[in-house]
């Protein structure tokens, strides 16, 4: 598959999906591209830094990538500390290859049904995420994404964080619809700002941005309850 784009920033040591994977363009900016080809070689691309300046910026660079090389429009962008693709009912770890054929299943759905955007599950949890109502519209999707950018949206870049979930909004709220596979959950390595992570955030930091995603949008869609965050998107149609 060469629709498949893995944004990087100071991982140069590891970067997870790619070894997981065995393919994808790895996206980074051009002041750390020798330190990743001495590892990972032709598999990395460079874009200027200044378009590599937040999360949200890089993954607008990435979309621009898929315009210019994917004529049908489409692409994947997985997250760097991607670890596997995990059926759920069954609690079974796909291999590298398994999970690309499942990327190329759910790719061509996308396509046959039109959708813009789609992705799988991000917490294994079946009870949290009410797994057996697909249409629930409280489970956004984060960290493995298939994109298509011929609707012409782009992420916020005044959002450092939580810019994934704006951006899910903003495909919901333009084309009304998306395709999820919720039996299989997309595990990655680290998570919400720990020590794992390069970009460094508290929960104080998302509580802000999620109240910036709230007044842009006119409703409460991304809300703190006692010990994480809750999503509502009350949009008509979808």
């Amino acid at each position: 598959m060469d629709n498949i784009y893995i944004p990087s920033y100071k991982r140069h040591e590891r970067v997870r999906a790619y070894e997981y994977l065995g393919v994808g363009k790895i996206v980074v900016p051009e002041s750390q591209k020798r330190q990743y080809e001495e590892r990972y070689g032709d598999a990395v691309i460079a874009v200027d830094d200044k378009r590599d300046g937040s999360v949200s910026k890089k993954r607008n660079a990435i979309l621009d990538l898929i315009k210019e090389e994917q004529g049908d429009g489409y692409g994947w962008i997985i997250d760097d500390d991607f670890n596997c693709l995990k059926r759920k009912k069954e609690n079974i770890e796909l291999t590298g290859d398994e999970t690309l054929e499942h990327f190329e299943r759910l790719y061509i759905m996308a396509k046959d049904m039109n959708a813009k955007y789609g992705g799988f599950d991000y917490s294994g949890d079946c009870m949290k995420l009410k797994d057996m109502s697909p249409f629930s519209m409280t489970k956004p999707i984060f960290q493995v994404t298939l994109i298509n950018v011929f609707d012409g949206l782009k992420y916020d870049e005044r959002f450092r964080l939580n810019e994934d979930v704006e951006f899910f909004i903003q495909k919901m709220n333009n084309n009304r619809f998306i395709i999820k596979d919720n039996q299989y959950v997309a595990l990655c390595h680290g998570e919400d700002g720990g020590s794992e992570s390069t970009i460094g955030y508290s929960r104080a930091d998302q509580r802000k941005y999620a109240t910036m995603i709230n007044n842009k949008w006119g409703y409460k869609a991304m809300v703190w309850k006692k010990t994480k965050f809750e999503f509502k998107h009350p949009i008509k149609g979808a």
